[in-house]
């Protein structure tokens, strides 16, 4: 059975490693508590487009560089410099992966910035393929990038998607037919429907899936 992975706050900690990013910067472009705080809120978990992020930090940091593709540049190097897999994450897909799973990570954004991450947290070594929204020119909930990645997983079944976000990860996978994990990180469930399964954290998403995965043999 395939299993897929959603990357940013699913495998890696992608918000904590930005948080950090930040602390270490914004005093040395000249910036307080208050910068780094409001640079956080500015992020939006990585939804707002790093070229609009980049002048919003220029306008507002004084020593920040003024070129915005270097800015943007020193943003994605710092936040992959400060990324790590969420406790108990590679132990999970390691355990998956002996137990005869395919594992493909299924991840909007930038094709070299989330292989970055993928390899600088040992995922590549795990991971039997990597879908990127930026290599398909389609994001996820959009079907077709699901299925771009069915088509490189390497055996059939039924299919799992592990992710965080309820509507590109849960609610795309969802509306193939697919079974679902949903890492909560400690969020209510918003909607009527409810995922197959659901966890606080990762690993024990991971988790629930080896056990379910085994109880249907």
């Amino acid at each position: 059975m395939p299993v897929f992975l959603d990357l940013d706050n699913t495998l890696v900690d992608r918000d904590g490693a930005f948080s950090r990013w930040a602390n270490q910067t914004v005093p040395a472009w000249g910036g307080g508590e208050a910068d780094v705080d409001w640079l956080v809120r500015a992020d939006a978990g990585g939804y707002t487009p790093r070229s609009d992020l980049a002048r919003m930090i220029s306008a507002r940091l004084s020593h920040a560089p003024n070129e915005l593709e270097q800015l943007v540049s020193i943003m994605r190097a710092g936040l992959v410099e400060h990324l790590e897999c969420y406790p108990g994450v590679l132990p999970g897909l390691g355990e998956l992966k002996a137990a005869g799973q395919c594992l493909v990570v299924v991840t909007n954004g930038d094709s070299r910035q989330q292989r970055a991450k993928i390899e600088h947290t040992g995922l590549d070594t795990i991971i039997d393929g990597a879908v990127v929204s930026g290599d398909v020119g389609f994001t996820k909930p959009d079907p077709r990038i699901f299925e771009a990645a069915r088509s490189i997983a390497s055996d059939g079944g039924i299919a799992w998607m592990v992710g965080d976000n309820v509507l590109a990860d849960i609610d795309g996978a969802r509306a193939l037919g697919w079974s679902t994990a949903w890492v909560s990180h400690g969020r209510d469930w918003p909607e009527p429907w409810a995922p197959t399964v659901a966890a606080e954290g990762t690993a024990d998403a991971l988790d629930l899936i080896r056990h379910g995965i085994a109880d249907a043999r």
